[in-house]
């Protein structure tokens, strides 16, 4: 099953190209290409439902792994409903204009989208049966006493990746239809779903009891190859926002590839300089102010925004409840995986190159969603 799992993103690659070729002719086959998804698919759901099983029997299997694997069994149904009935979609405008950019006027837009909805889901099911993987190999316990961190510590970060993935469960509950998701950007979950894979691996490599096999770490380096393609836009991103920003994260990434035997404090304190400029640069403390919903306590503190409220002004225009929710929360986590760390390093426990490079993949990731997000807003 692993060995099918690990080809499916190649799969994956051919099925985009043939989208494209698809959207070039007068008459698109759309049977026939949802057909070849469907074949592409199965593998993933074999994997997929076997990997439910050993959880459902496991009595170490955490709410966090339950959650996943829930998610995933929801865009596996959904993927289902879609085979059942070809037409999901009555009305282009109803669609979020991302979902419309770039396709080529054909004679049947709605197919498009419709081919391009279920290839997404294909793609979050894929990434979520690899987190499954993850997280089901999880050992925090390990974590703490490995880097003798302090158990209050480990229980607010655990507390964070839990509301992680529930807020991600909660967010594929709330996709019903077809519909649902082409309401919302077409980066929302697939970013969301990025956002729990890198979670999971970056606890994957700071876990010293991980006893994963070969061909699961093979499949893991193959999702970091496509995760990190994916993110090598957050330079662009960062010098729309401000130039300025760009420099500590720069630094970071510089400091990785040199030799100076301090630069794990470098690409701390460097994510620690982004991070703090960062979201006060895309959600000004003037613009959130006067944004705030009165009454609502928990966004502001002495008078100014807190965190949860410039996440919230940032992703103001989605409209949909489930997503802020994940948003806020995947922005609590990411900090608390940064203080993780920083706390891991200060107690002399020196980071690898593996795990330097883990962090930066998750802040890379986070900075592409989050910046996206914000992209369109504006």
């Amino acid at each position: 099953m692993i060995d099918d799992l690990r080809h499916v993103s190649a799969v994956f690659l051919k099925l985009q190209e043939d989208l494209e070729r698809i959207r070039r002719s007068l008459r698109p086959s759309y049977v026939a290409f949802y057909d070849e998804i469907e074949r592409a698919l199965e593998p993933i759901r074999r994997q997929e439902a076997a990997f439910a099983n050993t959880a459902a029997m496991s009595e170490l299997a955490s709410a966090s792994v339950l959650e996943i694997v829930n998610a995933n069994q929801h865009w596996q149904d959904l993927i289902d409903e879609a085979t059942a009935s070809r037409r999901m979609f009555s009305d282009l405008n109803a669609i979020h204009e991302t979902w419309l950019h770039g396709l080529k006027p054909t004679q049947d837009q709605i197919g498009d989208v419709q081919i391009a909805t279920k290839l997404s889901l294909g793609g979050l099911a894929y990434r979520l049966t690899v987190s499954e993987q993850l997280f089901s190999g999880l050992d925090l316990e390990a974590i703490r006493r490995a880097f003798a961190l302090p158990e209050l510590m480990m229980l607010k970060f655990h507390d964070a990746i839990n509301d992680v993935t529930a807020t991600y469960g909660k967010l594929a509950d709330s996709m019903r239809t077809y519909q649902d998701i082409t309401l919302l950007p077409a980066c929302a979950l697939p970013g969301a779903t990025r956002e729990v894979f890198v979670t999971g691996y970056a606890l994957d490599v700071l876990d010293p009891s991980d006893q994963a096999d070969a061909a699961q770490d093979a499949l893991q380096r193959q999702l970091v190859t496509e995760v990190e393609e994916e993110t090598s836009i957050c330079v662009s991103l960062l010098l729309a926002v401000d130039p300025g920003l760009a420099r500590p994260y720069k630094g970071a990434r510089d400091a990785l590839c040199g030799t100076n035997p301090d630069r794990t404090r470098h690409i701390l304190s460097s994510l620690r300089e982004l991070w703090n400029h960062l979201l006060r640069r895309i959600a000004p403390d003037e613009d959130v102010l006067a944004w705030a919903p009165k009454g609502e306590n928990d966004l502001l503190h002495d008078g100014r925004p807190t965190r949860k409220a410039r996440v919230l002004y940032v992703c103001r225009d989605l409209n949909h409840a489930p997503l802020k929710e994940f948003l806020v929360h995947d922005t609590r986590a990411l900090v608390k995986m940064v203080e993780l760390f920083n706390r891991v390093h200060e107690l002399d426990s020196e980071l690898t190159d593996e795990q330097l490079r883990a962090l930066l993949l998750r802040t890379d990731s986070w900075l592409a969603y989050i910046l996206k997000i914000w992209e369109g807003s504006r």
